[in-house]
């Protein structure tokens, strides 16, 4: 980093000692920071810390915050210009601005005061800052921030998005439908199966555990960001004691854990979408259900981009089911638009209701079981496996989420808009939704994987992760009966795929075409399946899979639809090509094997895995050149796929680059809570001048951890005080 650069990010930088006056407080708040710069924010009352959680989130990781808001609301193109107009577009489309308007308005009195506080916190650090954050500088911008809560209530409707995808897999089947045979896009898109963002977590009861107390592992799967999507936090205040992770647009703890118990969540992957082809009129006014014309409601959407004189008019049509789409998604981390040639509008639950920012407060006040899933079930959308231990030895299980009872269907592909025959009729009961307390068994993990128990008489969904992390997760569970925090971490960081004992035995009946292919095929067959970092062989296996996944997917369906299948290639490993191995000839041809075979050792050059599937985390600025040293926090050699519990899903688009990864890893220890742990990719900072920038990402890189406990040691400590009121002699 250049001495003028790192200067201008350094002016801007969060004290972490000292004193500062916070007008807005009540009273004098301590933020003490551990070794890794984690703050534990102490207050004398509730409104006090969600305003000092507000003015740290603000000092850290302003700017992170602002393109939060801005994304989800369509208002990037302020900032970015044309860059970003498409991401905009899309975004008005689905409409997340006007969710988050709707939603607001559901917020109870706790809900607006805590968001209220947190937003207080916000601004007071903007207006006392001494120097914009260094993106700020370098984009030509202030901070605007805004003060109505219907921004973030958005921003919460994204998370709920990016956790709710199944639209896409059911628009692809469509466009598969018309381009190749029916049977042959449930070969390539079967049921049952997903792919994208997933998560772990499981608990284990003291029967299994060296302490007779339950122990807590969880790791979200996130896409890659830097910085990260989590800000960890210890925050305190008299009714309030939570260690966790919070988002930087949320007052309170999402995940994490209370003196009393711990909790952690998957996406359920559960269906909340569904697509309904509708029939419009001539002038495309109004679309047709049952007998009547129903006109189409419009909303004009002024688009800002920057150096436009004037903004752009996007006008956004919206049937009763929802708005009509225009374009679909393809990519993982890096987004490609393609246009729809039908006509599409989306039902969606998180356009109804979400989650609201009490949830925070209420999950964590939970004196029991019962109480935290109480707590929990509010959660509209995204559905999520919520898994809870507290030190009385209880450990539980609760699906929530707002699923539709259809009329007739199974969500898996579009429905027409027009016969009537195909409207949600209601929800799923709350009460039957999913649920287990202290199992027999010991134990209780979910990892995306169908949920349904069997004879379940409700259709959560049809489209879930493959169990391949589930079933490695309860293979380690039931190996022992004395589980301990390493043994949790262990698990967690785990590259062994389940995924390759169903594909590569197959691929080994191959016959080479020369010696160096029967060479690599002996190695493979000796290989463990173990996707380390460190390992040549996995890099081959992965390279064969990636070039045998674009020959025979890929030529066949064509480039644009192939953009948007690549996000499913879960399902092509894991279900699509062991079904097409079996059918031998029939549906492989081994000379494409074997070329695929031989581009694989080609690209992999003696290469490791982790040479090739390397972890970068990078700002998105350092796509700016000459900016890439100063906002590229690290590079990791990472193992995994996104078949194993340590998940390294990739962006195809990208090469083999990790796409989405665990967002955070804690276990939490309910026999001695100090003996808790927890690591995140890179750090708290958002700043690159300060010394959390990235300081985990080499205990990431080596799959360590460092304390999570609620009396970690102080090594810095800032006083927030009141604002000083004059008195009459100053006057």
């Amino acid at each position: 980093m250049s001495d003028p650069m790192r200067a201008m990010a350094e002016a801007s930088l969060f004290p972490l000692e000292g004193a500062l006056e916070a007008p807005g407080l009540a009273d004098t708040v301590t933020v003490e920071r551990d070794a890794y710069g984690i703050p534990r924010i102490t207050a004398s009352s509730l409104d006090d810390l969600w305003f000092a959680q507000g003015f740290v989130t603000a000092g850290e990781r302003l700017f992170q915050l602002e393109l939060a808001l801005r994304l989800a609301t369509g208002r990037l193109s302020e900032v970015f210009s044309e860059l970003t107009y498409p991401d905009d577009v899309f975004m008005r489309t689905i409409g997340l601005n006007r969710a988050g308007a709707k939603h607001v308005g559901d917020w109870n009195d706790t809900d607006h005061a805590m968001h209220a506080r947190f937003r207080a916190g916000v601004q007071a650090w903007i207006d006392q800052t001494a120097a914009k954050p260094i993106e700020y500088q370098l984009l030509d911008l202030e901070p605007a921030i805004p003060d109505d809560p219907a921004p973030y209530a958005a921003a919460i409707a994204l998370l709920a998005w990016n956790l709710s995808s199944n639209w896409d897999a059911e628009l692809l089947r469509a466009e598969l439908d018309d381009r190749i045979h029916h049977a042959t896009t449930d070969l390539l898109l079967p049921a049952s199966s997903r792919g994208g963002i997933g998560s772990n977590n499981w608990a284990v009861a003291g029967s299994r555990t060296k302490s007779g107390k339950p122990l807590l592992a969880g790791d979200p799967h996130l896409l890659v960001t830097q910085p990260g999507t989590w800000l960890e936090l210890h925050l305190r205040a008299p009714g309030y004691d939570a260690r966790g992770v919070a988002l930087p647009f949320l007052p309170g703890i999402i995940l994490g854990a209370t003196p009393h118990h711990a909790w952690a969540a998957t996406n359920v992957t559960g269906d909340s979408q569904d697509l309904f082809e509708e029939r419009l009129n001539d002038d495309e006014t109004a679309a047709r259900f049952r007998d009547e014309w129903e006109p189409l409601r419009i909303h004009e959407e002024p688009i800002v981009v920057r150096g436009d004189a004037e903004p752009r008019m996007l006008t956004v049509r919206e049937t009763r089911h929802g708005p009509i789409l225009t374009h679909g998604i393809g990519g993982v981390s890096q987004t490609v638009y393609r246009p729809i040639e039908r006509t599409y509008a989306l039902r969606w639950t998180g356009h109804d209701a979400t989650l609201r920012p009490s949830l925070t407060l209420e999950a964590a006040q939970a004196t029991d079981a019962d109480a935290f899933r109480a707590a929990v079930l509010q959660i509209a959308c995204p559905g999520q496996n919520f898994v809870y231990a507290d030190v009385d030895g209880t450990i539980a299980y609760q699906c929530t989420g707002r699923f539709p009872v259809r009329a007739t269907g199974d969500g898996t592909r579009p429905v027409p808009g027009w016969d009537g025959e195909h409207e949600w009729i209601g929800w799923i009961p709350d009460d039957e939704l999913p649920h287990e307390a202290d199992p027999a068994r010991g134990w209780l993990a979910t990892a995306n994987n169908d949920i349904q128990p069997a004879e379940y008489p409700h259709l959560i969904g049809a489209d879930f992760h493959r169990p391949a992390r589930h079933d490695r997760i309860v293979d380690l569970v039931v190996e022992r009966d004395d589980h301990d925090v390493a043994s949790m971490v262990a698990m967690q960081t785990d590259t062994v795929s389940r995924t390759v004992d169903a594909v590569l035995p197959a691929l080994l009946k191959l016959h080479p075409g020369d010696d160096d292919q029967a060479e690599v095929l002996d190695r493979l067959a000796r290989w463990n399946g173990d996707l380390a970092p460190g390992s040549h062989e996995a890099a081959i296996y992965e390279l064969w899979l990636s070039a045998i996944m674009r020959r025979f997917v890929g030529e066949r369906i064509g480039d644009e639809l192939f953009m948007a299948y690549i996000g499913f290639r879960e399902i092509f490993v894991g279900e699509t090509l062991p079904a097409m191995l079996a059918h031998s000839t029939d549906r492989v041809d081994p000379s494409a094997l074997r070329d695929a075979l031989q581009e694989a050792i080609e690209e992999a050059e003696g290469r490791t895995w982790g040479e090739i599937h390397a972890l970068v985390l990078a700002h998105p600025l350092a796509r700016i050149p000459g900016l890439d040293t100063l906002f590229t926090a690290a590079t990791i050699a990472l193992g995994g796929d996104e078949s194993t519990i340590s998940q390294g899903a990739m962006d195809p688009l990208r090469g083999h680059r990790p796409a989405v990864i665990p967002s955070w890893r804690a276990v939490w220890d309910l026999g001695d809570l100090e003996a808790s742990v927890g690591v995140v990719p890179s750090g708290v900072s958002g700043n690159p001048a300060s010394p959390h920038w990235a300081d985990q990402s080499p205990l990431f890189a080596a799959g360590r951890v460092r304390p999570a406990g609620f009396e970690t040691a102080a090594a810095a400590a800032l006083m927030l005080r009141p604002a000083q009121v004059p008195s009459s002699r100053d006057a």
